[in-house]
């Protein structure tokens, strides 16, 4: 019984050990990725505003210090995507976001980015993983009234695609390949597969 209870002790021990290695891992990259400069495609939700039936309308100052807002994408087909700068499964589908936002960068779609990280430094740290990662489509910065307003955002990687009338028309939570976010994209542009 005594053998057992010291076995119990040192593998409740190594287990210990190795979630706390990970956890320092993991700020040993936050802390990398915070050395990097900003870039300017990254900003805070000024205002959101709920309608029923269609997305939130919300603004921000868009790359060259404008101020926009949701609604000046009307007309075309927004893919919407919270995510964060921790989180792993984010940073997977990340570079098809990427390289879709610039195939369909002559088509009638618009990309946004809306980062759910929190934190004193929230912008500066989201701007720092934005320039390392090399994402080019708009990033602001999530509220709660925003994640609210798209039904209370529970796990992340969530992408929405909604059609040229502000609608959703479609919504999928989890890491999805190029070719399904290609194939949603076409499908709400009205282009078959």
């Amino acid at each position: 019984m005594k053998y057992i209870s010291i076995i119990f002790v040192l593998v409740l021990s190594v287990l210990l050990g190795v979630g706390c290695s990970k956890k320092e891992k993991v700020k040993e990259n936050a802390e990398e990725a915070n050395s990097v400069a900003s870039t300017q495609n990254v900003s805070e939700i000024d205002n959101v505003q709920l309608r029923e039936g269609i997305v939130p309308n919300f603004s921000f100052t868009d790359a060259n210090g404008q101020t926009t807002n949701f609604d000046s994408f009307k007309g075309k087909v927004t893919l919407v995507n919270f995510w964060a700068t921790w989180c792993g499964p984010c940073k997977v589908e990340l570079p098809d976001l990427i390289a879709l936002s610039k195939e369909y960068s002559d088509r009638n779609v618009r990309f946004i980015g809306i980062s759910t990280d929190r934190g004193s430094d929230v912008v500066e740290d989201v701007r720092t993983f934005v320039q390392k990662s090399g994402i080019t489509y708009q990033i602001v910065i999530s509220n709660d009234d925003i994640e609210s307003a798209y039904g209370n955002i529970h796990a992340i990687p969530t992408t929405f695609i909604v059609d040229e009338n502000g609608k959703i028309v479609e919504s999928f939570v989890g890491v999805r390949s190029k070719e399904y976010f290609a194939q949603a994209l076409n499908k709400a542009l009205g282009i078959s597969s």
